[in-house]
């Protein structure tokens, strides 16, 4: 999304809306709030999810790290991270992918990867995959994702690259609006289910989707949350979960998986 003309980037309050409503369905179903927790943000680059946060609950955010690729918007983010020490809060901020992310504490974590493109094509499942391989991202953390849920490549091109997961999903892949569907409330699950596979890592870590919300700010945008618990992750379950919530963020209300 374009910047304004004043330097400040142009999100609105519709994802931060769909932020607290993952957040706090994850706080009420999986959260141990007997610890403090650390808060990893990339993308966000006016910190504003971690003003946020802090005003749900402090332990959230005992250790903040900020990633920022883009000059301009690490400049931004240092500004943000100067206005939250005055709060109390010190933010490592780094001109970094999310995904150079070296864990420096034994707190559960809480990533935020606040994409604005769409987490299936290029090489999100071989990120992902280091990032579970490294236990870079482990059992008792909390990763959100947001994703473009506008342009896609088509069915044709969403059935080549999910085709061994449609497989085990048992889904007929020859009615494309069954493949759009599946497609844009599950690619980031299925992305997810890749990176655990690359290393055999989904008999070793139970990934459990818990709730998805729709928004728009501009561009129809999607938050996904995940809960990470020991275990395995069985795709089928992993997709088709009947926890998973649904939410219109812009219209104010639940949906189906099936209009989501």
């Amino acid at each position: 999304m374009a910047a304004k003309s004043n330097g400040r980037l142009g999100f609105g309050p519709q994802k931060y809306a769909a932020l607290h409503l993952i957040l706090g369905r994850w706080l009420r179903l999986y959260a141990d709030r007997s610890k403090d927790y650390c808060y990893v943000t990339f993308g966000d680059t006016e910190l504003r999810d971690i003003f946020s946060i802090l005003f749900v609950d402090r332990n959230l955010a005992r250790s903040v790290w900020s990633y920022e690729t883009i000059a301009a918007r690490f400049q931004l983010a240092k500004a943000s991270a100067v206005e939250l020490a005055g709060c109390g809060i010190r933010v490592n901020v780094q001109q970094a992918t999310v995904f150079s992310h070296r864990r420096t504490s034994e707190l559960p974590h809480i990533f935020f990867v606040d994409l604005e493109g769409i987490c299936a094509w290029g090489d999100y499942d071989l990120r992902f995959a280091d990032m579970f391989q490294n236990e870079i991202i482990r059992e008792g953390d909390c990763l959100l994702i947001t994703s473009h849920l506008g342009h896609n490549r088509g069915a044709n091109a969403i059935r080549t690259h999910f085709s061994g997961e449609f497989a085990v999903l048992g889904i007929d892949d020859t009615n494309n609006k069954n493949i759009r569907n599946i497609f844009r409330r599950a690619h980031p699950t299925m992305t997810l289910f890749k990176a655990l596979s690359k290393n055999g890592i989904q008999s070793e870590l139970a990934l459990r989707c818990f709730g998805i919300a729709k928004y728009r700010d501009g561009t129809p945008m999607g938050l996904y949350g995940y809960t990470v618990m020991p275990g395995k992750t069985d795709l089928k379950a992993f997709v088709k979960d009947d926890n998973i919530h649904y939410f219109d963020v812009n219209h104010g209300r639940v949906c189906e998986a099936e209009t989501f």
